[in-house]
């Protein structure tokens, strides 16, 4: 996974054609990780049927076990004729990108991130009232932010709205589960890697685990030094350049964005050469009944351009 995508379900026709009063959940697995991508989950019903869709079952995904973050994300999918939900997934090569090249902390990324997902939903014209989000950031400036996006929503941001709020629950656990499979199923598109337990990272997070495999996976490139499952510039990774004598000390606190707008290395031509390239392509993205075609872009330009064309505000 070198690029972002974002995955909708079907929108339930019932929910269209009723346009009964629907509620809203947000809420993102993967910030901590110095492995693997950033996902963000929405998952959302019927206020009238929420109670019964949306059972106390549903908790935050990090208090439940894989089994059976599974087994509540296959319920959610057998009821797609009243739930819907939806991911988007940041690579790690693109949140390092925008932290370190395009000058986008976490936070406004996350923003973003759940503006858009929050925006696709309602303009396929789902009749969304309650908006429930687990906070990044302060509570009450975030939720300032989102009124400001969608004044005709109520908009209720709380500290582990995840663990109050099973609507949220349930995008914690669309959020949660994405991000394990697409960790789990990695495919590397570096060659000549050969560490003989390349798969052996477990879930990514900053332990003596990972800290093993980042160092037994130092791949000089133009992206940092590792493969692209790697956020090349969390500082745990580039503590580990520093003691190869790959990066000088002050990169270990202050990484910069490396000089790629000078290569020529035609075998990288599509993403190096970002700001060139406009062609796109047709993915299919496998997420529950159905497919959805998404458009992915083959390469990586200013991801501050890629969100202006998403009609997504980025905010300071």
């Amino acid at each position: 996974m070198t690029e972002s995508y974002t995955y909708h379900s079907p929108t339930p026709t019932i929910l269209l054609e009723t346009q009964k009063p629907c509620v809203l959940g947000v809420d993102e697995a993967g910030r901590g990780p110095v492995l693997g991508p950033m996902c963000f989950g929405i998952a959302y019903c019927a206020i009238s049927e929420y109670e019964k869709l949306i059972d106390e079952e549903y908790k935050d995904s990090k208090k439940l076990d894989e089994t059976k973050r599974e087994l509540l994300l296959q319920r959610i999918i057998n009821n797609q004729d009243y739930i819907g939900w939806g991911v988007r997934s940041l690579s790690p090569r693109d949140i390092s990108t925008m932290t370190i090249r395009d000058k986008i902390n976490l936070n406004v990324q996350s923003h973003s991130a759940t503006i858009q997902l929050i925006r696709d939903v309602i303009i396929t014209g789902v009749n969304i009232k309650k908006i429930y989000v687990d906070t990044v950031g302060p509570p009450e400036k975030y939720r300032n932010l989102l009124a400001a996006q969608f004044p005709q929503q109520e908009i209720i941001v709380e500290k582990a709205a995840d663990d109050k709020f099973p609507i949220v629950s349930a995008a914690s656990i669309c959020a949660k589960v994405t991000r394990d499979h697409i960790l789990r199923d990695w495919s590397f598109i570096e060659e000549n890697l050969t560490d003989p337990d390349l798969y052996k990272y477990g879930s990514g997070y900053p332990n003596e685990k990972t800290r093993l495999w980042l160092e037994r996976n130092v791949y000089p490139n133009l992206f940092g030094f590792y493969p692209s499952i790697v956020r090349w510039h969390w500082k745990p990774a580039r503590q580990i350049l520093y003691n190869k004598g790959m990066i000088s000390l002050s990169q270990v606190d202050n990484p910069t964005w490396p000089g790629l707008e000078d290569t020529v290395n035609k075998d990288d031509i599509t993403v190096i050469r970002a700001k060139t390239s406009t062609k796109s392509t047709k993915k299919n993205i496998h997420g529950g009944k159905g497919k959805k075609k998404i458009e992915r872009r083959i390469s990586t330009p200013s991801i501050s351009e890629y969100f202006a064309k998403k009609n997504v505000v980025l905010f300071d």
